[in-house]
């Protein structure tokens, strides 16, 4: 979803919630069990993009960006300028940058790797193993894809000749690394594997302008377009796809394990939809009504939790509820957790909600 909220959504305007969090009303509410020691420090970031990164989270604001452990403490901390910074996070690792701007911060545990590319970043990806995947603008070609370790060291490159690259990806097993283009005539994808030079597959997508591709947990590719959702094979065989009918896309996450979410509705303001839960050939599995405005939605594993404007909800793979959260105006975000817990985050802390 990273690019979806970058590119096509406007932040919501956060209710400050300062005092709140302060009093510990929030951290007294959420913590249970063994995690009534989660504390995390957001000084600094207050209003930023998160996150999930394992069983942590990942922060960035304008000047600094942090790697939160499973405990809330601190694995990582950069003071790095990135207007509008963007994030993506996974396992124990995050990158972090400014779309258009030629840095390039990739968090993990200890000191932080910095990169730059002189035709600026276009988009990011990162997988759990720390590789990163970064579309760059590229003197001569349309741009480039590099392919790096979570150490910053090199691992592939290639440049890109023809169509306007809009995004990348690299799949969980590192063995191969997506480019999606805009072309004359719609939309094209390129699979190249990174042992090799020559491109694996070329799946051209007629009268489809796509502006995500994302590989899911299980190899699979998503496209996604104000449309419809694509879905391919590893080769670029066609899987399956799912057609919008004429609603928006508001909002979707694609980090659950064998399922995507998607938000969509009827007009584009407003607060009514329909969440939605799509198996990676895109075949529906499950649907549920919603009427409050929803701010956020975040998957891990066989759970999801959906932040809405007046209440946080923790769902699993079949949209059975799992865990309700009240009277939580000002929540910014909801990161949920491979051990199924959701970390809760405010302008002034972070706690933990296990249902």
């Amino acid at each position: 979803m990273k690019k979806f909220i970058g590119r096509l959504l406007i932040l919501l305007v956060i209710l400050a919630v300062a005092v709140l969090a302060a009093s510990g009303v929030i951290g007294s509410r959420l913590n249970s069990r063994d995690h009534s020691g989660f504390e995390a420090d957001l000084n600094g970031l207050e209003i930023a993009r998160y996150a999930p990164a394992g069983d942590g989270f990942a922060a960035a604001s304008e000047v600094l960006c942090r790697l939160y452990g499973s405990g809330g403490e601190t694995l990582c901390s950069a003071a790095r300028s990135y207007p509008q910074a963007q994030i993506a996070g996974v396992g124990g690792f995050a990158a972090v940058w400014s779309e258009g701007e030629t840095g390039l911060t990739i968090l993990r545990d200890g000191d932080p790797a910095d990169l730059t590319f002189s035709g600026g970043v276009t988009a990011v990806d990162i997988n759990r193993e720390g590789v990163c995947a970064v579309l760059a603008g590229e003197n001569g070609y349309k741009g480039s894809v590099s392919v790096f370790r979570g150490d910053g060291t090199a691992l592939y490159r290639v440049y890109i000749g023809s169509g306007y690259p809009v995004d990348t990806d690299i799949s969980p097993d590192s063995r191969r690394v997506g480019i999606l283009c805009l072309t004359s005539g719609g939309s094209s994808v390129s699979i190249y594997g990174t042992d090799r030079e020559e491109c694996i597959a070329e799946v051209p997508l007629p009268d489809c302008a796509c502006f995500d591709l994302e590989y899911l947990s299980d190899g699979r590719i998503l496209l996604v377009s104000p449309e419809k959702l694509i879905f391919l094979k590893g080769d670029g065989s066609l899987l399956g796809e799912y057609a919008f009918q004429g609603q928006f896309l508001k909002d979707y996450s694609c980090e659950g394990s064998g399922f995507v979410t998607l938000l969509l509705g009827k007009y584009r303001a407003g607060s009514s939809g329909k969440l939605l839960l799509l198996d990676t050939e895109g075949k529906l599995l499950a649907e549920k009504e919603v009427s409050a405005e929803v701010n956020g939605i975040s998957a891990s594993e066989k759970r999801l939790a959906v932040c809405f404007s007046d209440e946080t909800v923790v769902y699993d793979s079949a949209l059975a509820e799992l865990g309700r959260l009240q009277s939580t105006a000002g929540i910014q975000e909801a990161v949920m957790r491979s051990d199924g817990a959701a970390i809760i985050i405010s302008g002034g802390g972070a706690a933990i909600f296990e249902p």
